[in-house]
């Protein structure tokens, strides 16, 4: 099990080549490449025609640097089209990068899907014009429960994975979504579908999209954790707490960073204790 953060704990468009050496300094298990980051600059490299060598060259030192790229975050949703959304499956190829979640449509032009069926309609026919590409590249593709109509309830998410009944796409569990709505973590008891991976982030319940290491909001993180070990959750421990280092100042990083990965190496020897 291991612990993974993604690289948006730094700005969009900071060089990952840099990300990467600062990560790993502070003791991090593996990354999760924030590909919705990478695009909002033209001149990134995963924007340049030369993307492929980019990649090549995470890889090449990521293997120096002895951690692993291991989870993704596309930059565009389920019905995305565009040239760096399809990118992204090659690029996972290239760093052996098994996982990359994907969001659901969540809203159409008459506003939020909030009927479940309505929802799911919508996105089972679109995941599965997806699964080609992860076929090809290797890569399973994750939902997330997000944070608007059907879209927000874990359970719905489940069902999405159940409908498009493939072993190249499952869901992420998002803590601090399901916190805005005050879904406790135990409603991943009974489900009809395991998450495969986690997007582990605080807040403090009242639908703000903090962000935050876990400790500094209201979730109950020893619930999340016996209801991980109940249901058998198998992967690892992602955090998608940004928000804290990514608005402090660069000299600052460094020690929210590691409280970050000190926090969730607790949590993992609990989850390891038997």
């Amino acid at each position: 099990m291991k612990i993974v953060t993604t690289t948006s704990v730094f700005p969009p468009c900071y060089p990952t080549e840099k990300a990467m050496e600062r990560l790993a300094a502070i003791g991090f298990d593996a990354l999760d490449l924030a590909f919705d980051y990478c695009v909002q600059q033209a001149d990134f490299p995963y924007m340049t025609p030369g993307w492929r060598d980019w990649a090549k060259r995470l890889h090449e030192k990521a293997e120096k640097l002895g951690v692993s790229w291991t989870h993704s975050h596309s930059c565009g949703d389920a019905s995305a089209t565009d040239d760096a959304s399809f990118r992204v499956f090659e690029t996972c190829s290239i760093l052996h990068i098994p996982y990359t979640v994907i969001h659901p449509v969540f809203a159409g032009k008459n506003g939020v899907y909030e009927s479940e069926d309505e929802f799911l309609s919508v996105n089972i026919p679109l995941i599965r014009r997806l699964l080609p590409y992860a076929e090809q590249y290797g890569v399973t593709i994750l939902s997330e429960n997000l944070l608007w109509g059907a879209s927000a309830r874990p359970e719905v998410i489940s069902r999405l994975v159940k409908e498009v009944n493939s072993s190249l796409f499952g869901w992420c569990f998002d803590t601090g979504h399901a916190n805005c709505f005050g879904i406790p973590p135990g409603i991943l008891n009974g489900l009809e579908s395991i998450p495969l991976s986690l997007h582990m982030q605080d807040n403090h319940g009242s639908l703000r999209d903090e962000h935050l290491i876990p400790g500094d909001g209201c979730i109950n993180w020893k619930e999340l954790l016996d209801t991980l070990r109940a249901v058998g959750y198998g992967g690892d421990l992602v955090l998608e707490a940004h928000h804290q280092s990514l608005e402090a100042e660069d000299d600052a990083r460094e020690d929210i960073l590691r409280e970050l990965l000190t926090r969730t190496g607790k949590m993992r020897d609990y989850l390891n204790k038997r």
